[in-house]
């Protein structure tokens, strides 16, 4: 009888410490799933946070452009949206970055003008001289202007035998067709015949993609360091050196031109018959601009590229891209 009662005593001892360690289990459990809960909430919160403060920065960015605009036409660095590496403190973190004038670059949406009869439009030759300056060798530098043409223009046919079209990129390991559309962000062109990646790390600084097949190169904002961006637009007409025009601009005026006759009066320009065609790709004004900025919240990043349009003075987004680091 007394074997028994121990007996009892021990299998109930075993199920009561069975049943205090089910609700353990179940305790750490509820509390991990809450501990989880309130991380993922936080995040979102965070998150959030991050998120305005990236649209405080286009409204930031829209300030200071609203502003230089309206103290003048000309565009040029010595404004407020040029200087570099500018860091706004915000409560728990901050806003950096940089405007960065997109008629300062090569808009490669324009080679989707089209030809002139059995003429190639300009921007196709003139991005072509532009790969070459860079360091491109002649086939390259045909090969991918070409294919870049193919990649934007709305047939499917190919113009030119280094050209690329949709029966090139269907035969590839990962099959695709051309956009036949205008590129939306440069790096695009990492998907056309001839762009690999060292070759696209070279060349992708001195490049844009506008809404617009319209070229216009501001010559008071192209940097000191591209010269070979103003080479490639008088190239066809004019056999001036890169080494010009670095000299050139090395030597602009701290506030740049005031007008594009003013840039053509430089001594440089002596004697040059210079076409109305070209002219009309030089300004002393812009008209789209990008943010490229980091967003910082309680040690939390967002990339921000914010693209402005100007019109009538008016700065406006007309486009938004955000995300972590590459």
């Amino acid at each position: 009888m007394m074997a028994n009662k121990k007996k009892q005593s021990g299998i109930a001892l075993i199920t009561v410490l069975m049943i205090l360690a089910i609700m353990v289990t179940v305790a750490s459990t509820m509390t991990g799933r809450l501990t989880l809960s309130l991380k993922r909430t936080e995040g979102l919160i965070f998150s959030q946070k991050v998120y305005w403060y990236g649209q405080a920065a286009a409204d930031l960015g829209r300030m200071i452009l609203n502003q230089d605009f309206a103290d003048s036409d000309v565009v040029s660095l010595d404004q407020i949206w040029a200087t570099p590496d500018m860091v706004f403190p915000l409560e728990n973190g901050n806003l950096a970055g940089q405007i960065k004038d997109q008629r300062s670059c090569f808009n490669v949406n324009a080679v989707g003008l089209a030809d002139q009869g059995n003429t190639p439009a300009i921007p196709v030759t003139q991005f072509q001289y532009l790969l070459e300056a860079i360091g491109l060798n002649d086939y390259s530098a045909e090969m991918i202007a070409q294919s870049t043409r193919d990649w934007i223009d709305k047939d499917s046919k190919s113009d030119a035998a280094q050209g690329a079209e949709d029966s090139f990129y269907q035969s590839r390991s990962v099959a695709h067709l051309a956009a036949n559309s205008l590129m939306v962000d440069i790096s695009e062109l990492r998907a056309v015949q001839g762009v690999g990646q060292k070759t696209y790390e070279k060349i992708a600084p001195y490049l844009c993609a506008l809404p617009s097949v319209d070229q216009t190169i501001n010559v008071n904002t192209v940097g000191i360091e591209q010269p070979e961006i103003l080479y490639a637009l008088f190239k066809k007409e004019h056999s001036l050196s890169v080494s010009d025009f670095r000299k050139l601009l090395e030597d602009r005026p701290t506030s740049g031109w005031n007008s594009v006759s003013a840039f053509l009066a430089n001594g440089l320009f002596n004697g040059l018959p210079v076409s109305a065609a070209l002219k009309k790709q030089l300004s002393v004004s812009s008209d789209f601009f990008q943010l490229n900025g980091i967003v910082e919240f309680e040690e939390r990043l967002r990339i921000v590229n914010i693209l402005f349009q100007i019109e009538a003075k008016k700065a406006k987004v007309i486009r938004y891209q955000s995300g972590g680091f590459k």
